[in-house]
This record gives C-alpha cells, sequence and structure tokens, in this order.
C-alpha cells in the first residue's frame, strides 16, 4: 500500500482496511418529550393502524409514548424513533414487529402489490413498530422525508441527549 492509499484510507476512516466505527453514543434513559410533541399527525395516524389491525392496547399507549432517542444512522430515507431506552443489542425474546406496508409495495415472493393482496392496513408509508413486552419501543418510518426532517430537528446530534 503506498503512501496516497494509506491516506485516503485515514480520510475515509479505514486503517489497514479495516473501517474504523463512530463510538456508539450513550444510551439516554430519560424521556426527552412526548411523540406527540413531533409527530402529531404520526401518533394519530398510527393509533388508527393499529385499532384496525387490532392492536387496540397498543393503539390507547401511542398517545402516551415519549420520545429517548432517534436513529443516527445518518440515511435520507430513516426515521427511527425510540419510545424506551435504546437496547446496547437485540431487543431480546419477546420482541416482534408490526409492520405497515406502503400500498405500493410489492411482496417478492408473490410479485403482487400488497394493498391489492391483504386485509392488513396500510400506509403512505412502510412503518415498522418494534414491540417488547407488549409495549412499543421503537417506530420506524420509511421514506417520509418531512418525518425525519422534524426528528432530526428535535434530535439534531448525540450531544443533545446528556
Amino acid at each position: 500500500m503506498d503512501e496516497r492509499e494509506k491516506l485516503l484510507r485515514k480520510i475515509f476512516g479505514e486503517e489497514d482496511g479495516y473501517k474504523i466505527e463512530p463510538p456508539e453514543p450513550p444510551i439516554n434513559t430519560q424521556p426527552l418529550f412526548p411523540l406527540r410533541q413531533i409527530w402529531p399527525d404520526v401518533v394519530d395516524g398510527l393509533k388508527n393502524l393499529l385499532t384496525e389491525a387490532g392492536e387496540i392496547e397498543l393503539a390507547a399507549a401511542v398517545q402516551g409514548l415519549e420520545v429517548y432517542d432517534r436513529c443516527r444512522c445518518g440515511a435520507d430515507y430513516c426515521a427511527t424513533v425510540y419510545t424506551r431506552p435504546r437496547p446496547s443489542g437485540r431487543f431480546g425474546p419477546s420482541h416482534r414487529n408490526i409492520v405497515f406496508w406502503n400500498a405500493d409495495t410489492t411482496d417478492l415472493d408473490t410479485q403482487l402489490r400488497v394493498g391489492d393482496t391483504s386485509t392488513a392496513p396500510t400506509t403512505e408509508y412502510t412503518t415498522i413498530l418494534d414491540v417488547v413486552d407488549d409495549e412499543i419501543r421503537c417506530i420506524e418510518i420509511l421514506d417520509d422525508h418531512e418525518s425525519r426532517r422534524r426528528l432530526v430537528a428535535a434530535l439534531p446530534d448525540p450531544e443533545t441527549i446528556q
């Protein structure tokens, strides 16, 4: 490896071919503000979707969710918020996902559009809820740039969380 390649690897965060990962921000254990404060439309929409899906207890709990942190992946399509302290690893054995697909999503197995083939409620943006012990721990909304903008404005960087 010549000096130019070493310099480029250093600039792009790689040393000896291994990417150097930035340290994870500390896990916040205190709620920062109500979810409704930044996403009132998302809260109302989730309540309706969960009710349609028969998840009555989760639907009732949506109004009281609080924000602890957001995803720091940096992807411009990701609007993910943690409604409980983010896990340091996996969510655990009682974890399940509830997914509300965009109506234009195509099922890769059948090649049929989800909205045309399912009785499950659909939404404008794909939304994934991580549920642990019957409690919503994380809400992932994909490709909703307005929700991402509001989330990043509320929690711009790791230093905002103490």
